[in-house]
């Protein structure tokens, strides 16, 4: 008969205990030290130090300005609006006229109040986007596929009746036929 080798005895459990709670008692003293050096003492409430830092931090970006404001002509003074106007008229003449000819802006926009605010959006969205030492791509690449086309379009749906004078300008408009209150009356048919 062959003989089976003998089992390696087995290590004794109780040692391999003492030997696994002596490591971990010198990983807790490293880590302690390691708090310790970081000025963390057990009278610290880490929860509380962390939920007062993220409210710093949210605080903080709150606060922080991220590009021009949004334009907004409500309650301006005459002196005021004049001055944004001749601003916005500015930057539509070197910017949008030169460098984005393919979208025709009529030359009565500044009638428009609502004009006015879609074209002084697109500036400050222009300005935010290019205002920086390095431009945004992804800025950049929004402003000519979103803000740009979809802005001009708006404008000319705007401004489109201003041929060939802008209609702010027109005192009374022409009347179409059956529009006054008294030919569709004359023109309505009799009630039975």
């Amino acid at each position: 008969m062959t003989s089976q080798p003998e089992p390696p005895p087995a290590a004794d459990p109780v040692a391999t205990l003492a030997a696994q709670l002596a490591s971990l008692r010198g990983q807790v003293r490293a880590l302690f030290a390691r708090l310790d050096d970081a000025g963390i003492t057990g009278e610290t409430n880490l929860a509380a130090e962390l939920r007062d830092l993220a409210e710093h931090v949210t605080q903080a970006l709150d606060t922080r300005p991220n590009g021009p404001a949004a334009p907004c002509w409500t309650g301006l003074s005459p002196e005021d609006r004049a001055a944004r106007l001749a601003e916005l008229r500015q930057w539509a003449d070197t910017v949008l006229r030169r460098e984005y000819g393919g979208y025709p802006l009529p030359e009565c926009w500044a009638n428009h109040p609502h004009a006015i605010w879609e074209l002084s959006t697109l500036a400050a969205e222009w300005h935010r986007t290019y205002n920086r030492p390095r431009p945004d791509l992804s800025r950049a690449l929004e402003f000519y596929d979103r803000w740009l086309p979809r802005t001009m379009r708006r404008i000319a749906d705007i401004t489109q009746r201003c041929k060939p004078e802008c209609i702010t300008r027109q005192r009374t408009p022409k009347p179409v036929y059956g529009t006054h209150p008294v030919q569709r009356q004359a023109s309505a048919p009799p009630r039975s």
